[in-house]
């Protein structure tokens, strides 16, 4: 039987560092708000007049592009309580993050190498970049789309 030198010294070896596996992601559960006309908007269920709303959520309200759609990516680790038809929405609680879509009733999955979309949103990136820093993220986990946004990002704040 071999016998070992308790003082021996092993090389410290870092663990490879841990993709999470993606878990299951409640799509379901969101307020929709639905534009009736005539200046009033349903959310959760209520009639409101557009003006009153406005003041008491702003955040509903968005800057639009001429399409009429609502211009909004944002990311974190759960779904907003309410989202518009065509928001984008990315959940950075697993790795690699995953990017949805809201349908109007619920939230599906958007394959990260066909959009791009959210990838316009500069806190994002920014939350990517400090993630890297850490040492929380590593490039691997990441697609190339955000790969090249990093890079354009640090390049553009180096010629500023």
């Amino acid at each position: 039987m071999a016998k070992f030198n308790k003082l021996e010294q092993k090389p410290d070896i870092e663990p490879p560092k841990e993709i999470v596996a993606p878990k299951e992601i409640k799509t379901e559960g969101v307020t929709p708000v639905h534009v009736i006309g005539d200046g009033y908007i349903e959310y959760e269920g209520k009639l409101f007049q557009q003006d009153a709303l406005k003041q008491l959520r702003p955040d509903l309200f968005r800057a639009q592009p001429d399409n009429g759609n609502i211009a909004n990516t944002d990311f974190g680790t759960a779904f907003p309580r309410m989202a518009k038809k065509g928001q984008i929405f990315v959940r950075v609680d697993v790795l690699p993050n995953r990017v949805f879509k809201f349908d109007g009733v619920k939230w599906l999955e958007v394959n990260k190498s066909i959009s791009q979309s959210y990838l316009y949103n500069k806190d994002y990136i920014e939350f990517l970049i400090e993630r890297i820093k850490t040492g929380e993220y590593d490039l691997e986990v990441l697609s190339d789309n955000e790969k090249s946004e990093i890079e354009a990002y640090l390049k553009g704040i180096q010629n500023t």
